[in-house]
């Protein structure tokens, strides 16, 4: 039996709590979506498993969102149609793929509740429930906002939502703690996942590089570029002579290093001249939030360490911590030198990829300021070619896969 690394309860909380970091004035809208979207299925009788199953896709509803324009509020068949490609080839979340294939399809009219596959139900309730949660105020108590949002989403009644939907979730609406669950603490949904280490190293890498792309897929300058800082990492770890299992452990890093820069607008992400003082001390943030989102992941502990700390620099001039040589792991060196190499090798919106000589002549400066580590660098330049045709094939194919979502979106 595969050796159990880490547990899908802690994976599904940095999924919910990164995706959170995108939804303004809703601190807790994932778990919020998928608390009510647990307690309608619930009410329906479905199964423990299937009540599981609900929370994995109320939490992942909106990761489409990503490479959809910002400022608009889109409908749950918008939002299934651009998270369709994103999710496919991912095997533990087929489900949650036929859930988006559900809820991209108009179902026209007002079905009934028999009618429909259990996946197109899910669709619904999860549809009612991110509405729900964007209609909860926090400068309120949640019993005195209950009469009103009833009776906003009963008037969807066989509109833009179904009427037995709508019917559980008014049942479910008599149940006063629930509202105090949902406004107070929705993170509790994520206890009902079970907990334990449950998930094998091959299969956290797996969901990792999934949320590379919700990461990456919000511009299309960086589509491709935690993939490539991923393979990067592992052949840079690989030559070092560190384990299989280091190797694998680098590869997550490399997938996850940039997870806190859903923090960071995307008009920061995108601006096509150098960044105000101001704009930069909010860059400079994102890689606190990945420290703060993965540092309590169960087997993680050093792959935290590594993605939070890739901007350290050996001279202590980097951030958010300021650590010098001797505090910055080699993981996080290693993540910091393929972090360089990837970028500059890619378009921006300040300016074009760099070519070879280019990218050599950058990362040899990096040394003589003191910021990155020189023996990393040299094993770099020594394996340039190498390295970069394994980057070069897994950026074209994840780079495919970010175009293919994107006409997926837009049909």
């Amino acid at each position: 039996m595969e050796k159990k690394f880490t547990s899908k309860r802690a994976v599904a909380s940095v999924f919910a709590n990164a995706l959170n970091l995108l939804a303004e004035g809703t601190p807790y809208h994932q778990q919020q979506t998928a608390y009510l979207a647990y307690r309608m299925a619930n009410e329906l009788g479905y199964s423990e498993e299937d009540r599981i199953e609900i929370i994995w896709d109320a939490l992942m509803y909106d990761v489409g969102s990503v490479i959809l324009p910002e400022g608009k509020d889109y409908s749950f068949q918008e939002l299934s149609a651009a998270g369709l490609n994103m999710v496919g080839d991912v095997q533990q979340l087929q489900f949650v793929r036929r859930m988006f294939q559900a809820g991209q399809a108009e179902q026209g009219g007002d079905p009934a509740y028999e009618v429909l596959s259990k996946e197109a139900r899910f669709s619904e309730i999860i549809d009612l429930s991110r509405r729900v949660s964007k209609l909860l105020r926090q400068d309120d108590a949640a019993l005195n906002q209950v009469e009103d949002i009833c009776e906003t989403i009963s008037n969807l009644a066989g509109k833009e939502l179904n009427s037995w939907a709508v019917e559980c979730f008014l049942r479910v609406a008599k149940i006063e703690f629930i509202w105090m669950d949902l406004l107070h603490q929705p993170e509790v949904v994520l206890t009902y996942i079970p907990g334990g280490l449950d998930l094998s190293l091959d299969e956290a890498i797996e969901l990792a590089r999934f949320m590379s792309r919700v990461i990456d897929f919000r511009s299309s300058y960086t589509a491709a570029h935690s993939v490539g800082v991923a393979v990067s990492s592992v052949r840079l770890a690989e030559i070092m002579g560190m384990s299989e299992d280091e190797c694998k452990m680098m590869l997550i890093a490399g997938y996850v290093h940039d997870i806190g820069k859903l923090k960071v607008p995307k008009s920061i992400l995108e601006k096509g001249e150098k960044l105000t003082d101001e704009e930069f001390n909010i860059v400079k943030e994102y890689a606190y939030y990945t420290n703060l989102l993965l540092k309590d992941v169960p087997g993680f502990e050093q792959i935290g360490r590594w993605a939070a700390l890739h901007h350290e620099k050996l001279n202590g001039f980097g951030y958010p911590f300021g650590l010098k040589a001797g505090d910055i792991p080699m993981g996080a060196q290693i993540l910091a030198v393929a972090d360089i190499f990837s970028a500059l090798g890619e378009v921006r919106a300040y300016r074009q990829s760099l070519e070879k000589e280019a990218v050599m002549k950058t990362l040899a400066e990096s040394i003589e300021k003191g910021a990155v580590s020189g023996y990393i660098v040299e094993l770099m330049l020594k394996n340039f070619d190498d390295i970069f045709t394994i980057r070069d094939e897994e950026v074209r194919k994840e780079s495919a896969r970010y175009t293919a979502s994107l006409v997926d979106a837009e049909e």
